[in-house]
């Protein structure tokens, strides 16, 4: 006679699909396959075993495939093979919790970074971590939503002691880069069709900006002022607090803020009192 180990509790759907997306999961624990194979259908041809691991590998190979396509330059530098082993580390790191592979893969430059970092097989690659990381900004600029226009009107009534108070916000699909290769060159470079060679440093640090106009993505070097600005307006600073750490602040803000709202890179502004409108 055969005598159960655990006590088989009724499961709702909900809590059915999170047992077998976990057993999907390379870090999947044995009492969770044993669950998920008793709730599996009979099948003579293939054993719950079996099954559970032919579905685990073609979700592995979707995230693998979703990974290389989010970063196409880092897939061309490493090569498939080497790439793709990569990708399978990161997914046994961090699995993908979402059916939507669009948004799959945020830490893969940090992960990315601290392998090239580790490893002296990786010494000629330390840029990659940074790489990744334009590439990511590039790939969540072309999924991002659309911005209102900007609200002139307000700006123009406001007077001044209440536009100190703004705080600029940047576009949804803006991103900023402060790197210390040239990762701009480096991913033109291998995106093109050109075969691919050795790329000369400009001037380092540079301060690179992503957004999407005209649903093109666009990467473009700025002066380290106008980044300081923009980075402080992603970080929620009123324009008072801006203009009054810096002198130099409070002469340049009028004179480069209509370009930034014209290229759509500052879209929106909200008083202080009112909060920051919530950003992706």
């Amino acid at each position: 006679m055969q005598y159960r180990s655990y006590m088989q509790v009724p499961m709702n759907l909900a809590q059915t699909e999170s047992l077998f997306s976990a057993c999907l999961k390379p870090r999947c624990s044995a009492a969770q396959r044993t669950r998920a194979r008793h709730l599996m259908c009979e099948n003579d041809r293939i054993p719950h075993e079996l099954a559970l691991h032919i579905y685990g590998n073609n979700v592995s190979g979707a995230c693998v495939k979703s990974l290389a396509a989010t970063y196409p330059a880092c897939f061309r530098i490493l090569g498939e093979t080497c790439f793709n082993n990569i990708a399978h580390r990161f997914i046994e790191h961090s699995p993908s919790v979402q059916p939507d592979l669009n948004h799959y893969g945020a830490a893969f430059s940090d992960f990315l970074g601290e392998w090239t970092q580790s490893l002296t097989a990786f010494s000629d690659f330390r840029y990659l971590g940074e790489l990744a990381h334009l590439e990511w900004l590039c790939h969540t600029a072309y999924y991002a939503e659309d911005d209102p226009p900007f609200d002139f009107r307000t700006l123009a009534k406001a007077s001044q002691d209440v536009q100190e108070t703004f705080r600029f916000q940047l576009g949804h699909s803006v991103g900023l880069l402060q790197s210390d290769y040239p990762v701009m060159a480096i991913r033109a470079t291998n995106l093109s069709d050109n075969a691919a060679t050795e790329v000369q440093a400009a001037e380092l640090p540079e301060y690179l900006v992503v957004s999407r106009p005209a649903f093109q993505i666009r990467v473009e070097r700025v002066d380290a002022y106008t980044f300081e600005v923009l980075a402080a307006c992603q970080q929620g600073i009123t324009l008072g607090h801006i203009t009054g750490t810096r002198q130099d602040h409070t002469n340049m803000i009028p004179r480069i803020l209509p370009g930034l709202i014209q290229c759509g890179w500052i879209t929106a502004m909200a008083a202080e009192k009112t909060g920051l409108r919530e950003h992706p």
